[in-house]
């Protein structure tokens, strides 16, 4: 394949929940961050480390294109890509939303590598996990990382997962890669942004 691929859980900045897989050589690589500590900022120092080529981000990446002026888009509250996907609102969000964007910028100008939005429910989905208990269910994660495994080249056999933070890390991995080898799904406009799975 060549090169570094990424894939993040995005979550509040001092939550500890913030999590990262890195495709190397193979081989996933899985961090999470402190709780207490700037998870922008430990991102970084990673990325500036492993130099992906390519980070899918659980979080949303731009916004309504009425909010920008764009012809044609009227709605201000939700894109294209979140009606489609049943996300959450880029506003609703709010700070998340903002801390992404300016994340997704320093990838692409710092480390000049390309930052895309993924959401790991719809990987999840088309993976088939029981929707029921993903997410839900700490038991069902063990089953979930096997049904994960069916479907990509890389090993997780050392892979010891104890939430689903990782978990969803691994499904935003999985989409960035399948984004790279130009096999991913996608909802959203051009204008407007995309979310990759």
């Amino acid at each position: 394949m060549g090169g570094v691929i990424a894939g993040v859980d995005y979550g509040s900045k001092t939550s500890g929940f913030t999590c990262v897989a890195f495709l190397v050589d193979d081989t996933v690589q899985l961090h999470q961050a402190a709780k207490n500590k700037d998870a922008d900022q430990w991102l970084k120092g990673l990325f500036e480390k492993y130099q992906p080529l390519l980070v899918g981000i659980d979080a949303p990446l731009s916004l309504p294109g009425a909010l920008n002026g764009l012809k044609g888009f009227s709605n201000y509250h939700f894109r294209s890509a979140d009606i489609k996907s049943r996300a959450m609102s880029p506003m609703f969000l709010g700070g998340l939303t903002a801390r992404a964007i300016e994340l997704g910028h320093w990838v692409q100008k710092s480390i000049s590598s390309n930052a895309i939005e993924v959401y790991p429910k719809l990987a999840a989905e088309g993976i088939r996990l029981d929707m029921k208990r993903y997410k839900k269910d700490k038991t069902y994660l063990l089953e979930a990382d096997a049904l994960l495994s069916n479907h990509v080249s890389w090993s997780m056999d050392e892979l010891e997962l104890s939430n689903w933070h990782q978990f969803d890390a691994l499904l935003a991995l999985y989409s960035a890669e399948r984004f790279h080898q130009d096999r991913a799904s996608c909802f959203g406009e051009k204008e407007e942004g995309f979310i990759y799975f």
